[in-house]
C-alpha cells in the first residue's frame, strides 16, 4: 500500500481498525453577527510578512511555508483560543511565496486523530503520490492549507499533559462534531485568519469520516453559525465581521444523520422527504461492534464527566445503547441531540441551498454507508435549489470496504478538483454520480465507473425475487458462526471471502437465479411485506447474498436492518401480537452476480455483533413480500 493510502486509513483513527491559556475578549466570542451595518468592514490587507494567529512563525519547509502551532513550541504555548476559550492545536500552511490573501482550504481529521493525519511530516512517511491530499501538495498549489486538532483530542485538551496548568482546558472535552462547538471552531479560526488579511472569506473544507460529517455540517451551515443556544446567525470575522462561507466542501465517508447512521431503524427514504422523527422513531438497532469501537476511540481523549454535560454525555448514551431494550427517554434525548445538532440532518437549508458539495461515499462502508450521501442529496433536491453536488461511489471507506487505488485515487482525485474548480478558479464543476463497481477477488481491478445524473439514473430496471408466500423469522434464528463473519469491526475482511450458503433456521429467504448473462445490481434492493409480529422487541436484519452456482458457499453484498413500529414498549408481553408493514431498501452497492451464481435475499432476526441482538423473544411471520434489485 503506497504512503498516500496509509495515510487516508489513518485519517479515519482507530474507527477502521476493523476501522486559551485566558479567556478571549468579548469582541471575540460574542455573537458571529454584526450589531449593525456600520460594524461590516472590509477584509484588511495581507501582512508583509505572515504571522498566523498573532502567533505562530512560519519557516521554509517541503517548498512551502510551514507554520506550526502546539502546546510546546521551543518551550512555547502557541495552541489559539477559540469562540469560548478552549485552546486549540492548530498548524498552517502557506505558498512558497506572496502575501495573500490566499484560498484557503480546511482539513479536518479522523475520530481519534489529529492535525497531523494531513501532513508529510506527520505520517512519517515522506512522500504523498497524486492525488495528494496533504499539506504540501495542496499549498504548493497556491492553498492556505489549515490543520487543527479537534477539541477534547491530542494537544486540544485531549491528554492530561495538555491540560495540565490550562483552566481554559475544563470544558474543552469531545463535542461529537457537535455544530455549536466543533465546526464552531473551524468557522471561527478561519474567521481569524481573514481578519489578519491572510485568506479570503470564501474558503473550501474537506474531511475524511469524522471530519467528513463535519464537513457536511458546515456545507448545510454555508454562512451561518449555530450559537451554543441553538440559535443560527449570520457567519462573519470574529474580529473585523467580514461576511464569510463556505465556497465549496468535500466529505469523504461522511454521515448526514449520525443517529441514523449508528443507531438505524430502516425507516430512511432518500427517495421522498420526511419529518425528522421518522429516522429515530422508533428507536433503531444499534450498530454494536462500531459504536463499541468508536466510544473505545474517545476514551483516548478527554470525555465529559457523566452527567455534567446533557448534550454530550457520550459515557452515559453509550451506556444506554450497551443496555438495549427497552429504551429510556435518555436515550430518546440522546438520538435527538445527535440527529439535531452533531448532523448536516438537524441544520435548515439556508436560501439557495448549501455550499457546492462533492461527496466520496462508501457502496461496501458499513459504518457510513451511501445511503448517508443519498439522503443528504434529496434534501437538496427537495428543496428545489440548484446547489452543484457531486457524488462519488464506490469500495471504498470503512469496514467492508478494500479501498483498491483504483477507486480512491480517482475519487478523491475528482473531490479535489471540484473544491478547486469551485474556489480558486471560481468555475463550474462537475456534477452528476460516479459510481464504480465492487469486485471480487480483493485483487481484481475495480469495475468501470459508471456515470449519470444520479444513481437511480445509472439503472434501467428492476428484477424480482421470488420465495414461499408465507415465511418466518424468529429472534432464535440465524446461524451465529455467520453473523460473526460479517462484523466490519472485528471479523477481518468478509468481503469477497464467500461463506456457508445452508439455509439457516428461522428466516426468510428469496432467490432468482442469474442467467444466461450476468446481473448487475445498481443501487439498493428493496424489500416490502405484511409482518406479524408476536413477541417483544422485534428487529430484522436484511441480508444480500450472490451464491455460487453449486449451492455450497455465498459472499455478502449488501446488508442492512429494519425496526418494526409494533411491541417496542416495556409493557409487551411475550405473545402479545401486531400487525404492521415492512418497506426497507438495503444501502445501494454496484455488483455484478455472474451467470449461472444466484442473487439471495435473507431476512433474519439476529446478526449480533454488528446489530445489537434484541432482548426480546420474538417471531415475525413475513406474508406477501415483494422483493427487487435494481440493475443496469
Amino acid at each position: 500500500m503506497d504512503a498516500r493510502n496509509v495515510g487516508r486509513r489513518l485519517h479515519v483513527g482507530a474507527a477502521v481498525l476493523l476501522v486559551a491559556l485566558a479567556a478571549v475578549t468579548a469582541a471575540a466570542c460574542g455573537s458571529s453577527t454584526p450589531s449593525s451595518s456600520a460594524s461590516v468592514a472590509t477584509q484588511p490587507p495581507p501582512p508583509a510578512t505572515p504571522e498566523p494567529f498573532g502567533r505562530l512563525t512560519c519557516v521554509p519547509q517541503g517548498g512551502i511555508r510551514f507554520c506550526p502551532g502546539g502546546s510546546d513550541v521551543d518551550g512555547r504555548d502557541l495552541r489559539v483560543p477559540s469562540f469560548d476559550g478552549v485552546p486549540l492545536d492548530a498548524d498552517l500552511a502557506l505558498p512558497a511565496t506572496g502575501r495573500g490573501p490566499f484560498p484557503l482550504i480546511v482539513l479536518l481529521h479522523g475520530l481519534g486523530l489529529t492535525k497531523t493525519s494531513w501532513e508529510v511530516g506527520g505520517l512519517g512517511a515522506g512522500t504523498f503520490t497524486p492525488p495528494a491530499e496533504d499539506d504540501v501538495s495542496l499549498a504548493a498549489e497556491g492553498w492556505a492549507v489549515l490543520m487543527y486538532t479537534a477539541r477534547g483530542f491530542g494537544d486540544s485538551c485531549g491528554t492530561t499533559a495538555s491540560r495540565a496548568g490550562t483552566p481554559a482546558c475544563s470544558p474543552g472535552w469531545i463535542q461529537l462534531a457537535d455544530q455549536r462547538y466543533e465546526v464552531r471552531d473551524t468557522q471561527y479560526l478561519a474567521g481569524l485568519l481573514v481578519d489578519e488579511g491572510l485568506v479570503r472569506p470564501s474558503i473550501a473544507v474537506a474531511g475524511v469520516s469524522y471530519g467528513g460529517g463535519q464537513t457536511l455540517e458546515l456545507a448545510a451551515l454555508k454562512d451561518r453559525v449555530r450559537l451554543t443556544d441553538g440559535s443560527l446567525v449570520p457567519w462573519t470575522s470574529p474580529v473585523h465581521h467580514v461576511p464569510m462561507s463556505v465556497g465549496a466542501a468535500f466529505a469523504q465517508w461522511p454521515w448526514d444523520n449520525l443517529a441514523n447512521a449508528l443507531v438505524p431503524n430502516g425507516h430512511v427514504s432518500t427517495t421522498t422527504p420526511q419529518p425528522l422523527s421518522a429516522e429515530i422513531v422508533p428507536p433503531g438497532v444499534p450498530k454494536s461492534s462500531w459504536t463499541s469501537l468508536l466510544y473505545g476511540v474517545t476514551t483516548s481523549g478527554y470525555l465529559s464527566p457523566p452527567g455534567a454535560d446533557p448534550t454530550s454525555d457520550l459515557t452515559t448514551w453509550y451506556a444506554g445503547l450497551t443496555k438495549g431494550e427497552p429504551f429510556t427517554a435518555t436515550d430518546a434525548f440522546a438520538l435527538t441531540t445527535v440527529q439535531d445538532d452533531k448532523s448536516a440532518f438537524g441544520i435548515p437549508l439556508p436560501p439557495g441551498g448549501p455550499a457546492p458539495t462533492a461527496i466520496e461515499s462508501g457502496t461496501t462502508d458499513t459504518l457510513f454507508p451511501v445511503t448517508e450521501a443519498l439522503q443528504y442529496a434529496q434534501r437538496v433536491a427537495a428543496s428545489g435549489d440548484h446547489t452543484p453536488l457531486l457524488l462519488l461511489f464506490g469500495d471504498l471507506g470503512h469496514g467492508w470496504a478494500q479501498n483498491k487505488p483504483d477507486t480512491l485515487d480517482p475519487t478523491t482525485a475528482d473531490g479535489l478538483a471540484f473544491l478547486r474548480t469551485v474556489v480558486q478558479d471560481h468555475g463550474t464543476p462537475r456534477t452528476g454520480t460516479v459510481a464504480y463497481a465492487t469486485t471480487c477477488p480483493g485483487t481484481a481491478p475495480s469495475g468501470p465507473p459508471l456515470t449519470g445524473t444520479s444513481l437511480a439514473a445509472l439503472g434501467h430496471g428492476t428484477v424480482p425475487l421470488t420465495g414461499a408466500p408465507s415465511q418466518e423469522v424468529t429472534s432464535a434464528g440465524g446461524d451465529p458462526a455467520t453473523a460473526a463473519a460479517l462484523d466490519p469491526a472485528y471479523a477481518g475482511q468478509p468481503l469477497c471471502h464467500p461463506l456457508p450458503a445452508a439455509r439457516e433456521p428461522g428466516t426468510a429467504v428469496y432467490t432468482r437465479s442469474v442467467g444466461p448473462t450476468p446481473l448487475t445490481l445498481v443501487g439498493g434492493a428493496t424489500v416490502t411485506a405484511r409482518l406479524h409480529v408476536v413477541g417483544p422487541y422485534p428487529e430484522i436484519v436484511a441480508r444480500l447474498w450472490d451464491v455460487a452456482p453449486d449451492g455450497s458457499t455465498r459472499q455478502i453484498v449488501a446488508l442492512d436492518v429494519f425496526r418494526p413500529s409494533v411491541n417496542q414498549l416495556a409493557s409487551t408481553g411475550p405473545t402479545t401480537a401486531a400487525d404492521t408493514t415492512m418497506d426497507l431498501t438495503l444501502d445501494p452497492n454496484v455488483y455484478t452476480f455472474p451467470a449461472g451464481d444466484t442473487a439471495e435475499l435473507e431476512l433474519v432476526g439476529s446478526n449480533a455483533p454488528l446489530f445489537r441482538a434484541s432482548n426480546g423473544t420474538f417471531s415475525v411471520a413475513v406474508t406477501g413480500a415483494t422483493v427487487t434489485l435494481p440493475v443496469s
